[in-house]
């Protein structure tokens, strides 16, 4: 006993407590009193292990008793300061300040959505529903000859000349077309490769040859090319079993949204919305997804809202 009552955090706390009941009494009646607050500040033990974890996470230590001390003292001004502001009304039409509440209620809203675990029913469902979502990418290997329509007067004829020499007999392609920018040869290659290469058009019309023969000629985003695809992999569907976790990660996913959109419908109907007639048709209607972008004239707008924006009540 007699060591706590040594404890000069002890001390602190009680001139604190003591402060804060003067300040009180001295204010009762006025307009942003604590009298009018939310009851007294109480630190305890959870506050100071909160502190102390912190503190501990940040710098692999535990802190000292004099650390501890102004842990507890910076806590203690934080909340009188921030119960002030509250009580003077400096919480109001702050834009950082309603968007970090918002933040705040979004992460309740997650967390106790992804509470719910998926039964084994549910991700068979959900992934019978999804196949097409969890598969390989189909890949090919080709050899290509390009044919640049910048130095021929006909580089698409000259190319059907070419291809009829190519499908008669083996020739070195090197000794055919023009010098191309990127490799001859490609292996295995997905569609999203080949289309970041070549364009999305050539990587269509690639991925849809059989291998073997010469085709083409085939425009890409640099002219016209033959392709001999030599390999192709087919897309495969993956079993259940490989890709369990990604089904529930996806399902949870899903869920999250679904829980959002929820708990959207659910505040627009527990709070009055009122919009004026002049900008309705800028807006559009506000029952839509939780995540559907701004567009015309409103996003122009709404871009250009710093922190000291315009409050809305």
């Amino acid at each position: 006993m007699k060591r706590w009552l040594n404890e000069p955090l002890l001390h602190f706390l009680v001139l604190g407590a003591l402060l804060f009941g003067v300040y009180g009494w001295l204010h009762r009646g006025e307009s942003g009193s604590w009298n009018n607050g939310a009851g007294p500040v109480r630190i305890t033990s959870r506050e100071m292990a909160f502190l102390a974890e912190t503190w501990e996470r940040q710098h692999q230590r535990s802190p000292t008793r004099e650390e501890l001390h102004a842990l507890a003292a910076g806590y203690l001004k934080e909340e009188l300061l921030g119960r002030e502001a509250r009580a003077m009304g400096l919480d109001q039409d702050d834009l950082v300040i309603r968007r970090r509440l918002a933040q705040k209620v979004e992460f309740v809203v997650k967390d106790t959505s992804r509470l719910t675990a998926p039964t084994d029913d549910d991700l068979h469902r959900y992934y019978e529903a999804s196949l097409e979502s969890f598969q390989t990418r189909a890949h090919v290997s080709f050899a290509q000859v390009f044919f640049d329509p910048q130095k021929r007067r006909d580089a698409a004829a000259d190319a059907k000349v070419a291809l009829a020499v190519l499908s008669r007999s083996t020739p070195a392609t090197r000794n055919i077309g023009d010098p191309f920018p990127l490799d001859a040869q490609l292996s295995d290659e997905d569609r999203q490769a080949v289309g970041g290469q070549f364009g999305d058009q050539f990587a269509d019309a690639v991925f849809a040859l059989k291998p073997g023969a010469w085709n083409g000629p085939i425009t890409s985003s640099f002219g016209l090319h033959l392709v001999r695809v030599t390999q192709e992999t087919p897309a495969r569907q993956l079993e259940f079993s490989e890709v369990e976790p990604q089904v529930r990660e996806r399902w949870r996913d899903e869920h999250q949204r679904e829980a959002d959109e929820q708990y959207y419908e659910g505040l627009l109907k527990k709070y009055r919305v009122v919009v004026d007639e002049d900008i309705k048709s800028l807006i559009g209607p506000l029952d839509g997804p939780l995540d559907r972008p701004l567009s015309g004239p409103i996003a122009a707008q709404a871009s250009g809202l710093g922190a000291e924006g315009p409050g809305t009540r």
